[in-house]
């Protein structure tokens, strides 16, 4: 009975620091355990058609991309972007290039930065840091300073508001601004 009561007893000890050294867990892997599930896909060499009303209004590549399905989803283009916009014959309208590119998927805004710059069919040319476009008023909005170079004026201001196509805008504060001619049209003296 003696040695049947040691076994039991031995068991039961043996049992016991099995289950302490079997349940203990790092502090790091049980907040690993609760930390948010981030899914991110990602892409090379990328080239993204933008419909509207089943017309095709603009062309976006970028060198990568990576699309965040987070509480906030975004499609973020890395490398240099480009987006070509056309008008309903798909003639290009406009060009723009930025660093970077930016979808927010929820409310559609697009926002570009880093040496943005946009060449119309016009010849004319907006250079800015950043750029976004506004789905609710269909407008490109620059908040910031911007300059705009044409034939015939260079215009520095803040803030600016331009159609899709770039083929007409609004600087909202013009600050020192010239307005350029060639000598020959200037009178004799």
């Amino acid at each position: 009975m003696m040695r049947r009561a040691k076994c039991i007893g031995l068991w039961s000890v043996g049992l016991l620091f099995s289950l302490q050294t079997g349940c203990v867990n790092k502090l790091e892997d049980i907040h690993a355990l609760h930390a948010p599930f981030t899914n991110v896909e990602s892409a090379d060499s990328v080239r993204i058609l933008y419909s509207q009303g089943g017309k095709v209004r603009a062309e976006i590549q970028a060198p990568y991309l990576k699309h965040y399905q987070t509480d906030t989803p975004r499609v973020v283009m890395y490398g240099g972007v480009v987006a070509h916009f056309f008008d309903d014959s798909l003639r290009v309208q406009s060009t723009l290039t930025a660093g970077e590119g930016v979808l927010y998927e929820e409310n559609n805004r697009i926002t570009v930065e880093n040496q943005v710059v946009v060449m119309n069919v016009k010849g004319e040319r907006l250079e800015c840091d950043s750029l976004y476009w506004d789905p609710r008023r269909q407008l490109f909005v620059a908040p910031g300073k911007v300059k705009i170079t044409t034939a015939s004026q260079l215009i520095y201001g803040k803030g600016l508001e331009a159609s899709a196509d770039f083929t007409t805008y609004k600087v909202l504060q013009v600050e020192n601004s010239q307005i350029m001619v060639n000598k020959s049209e200037l009178p004799g003296p």
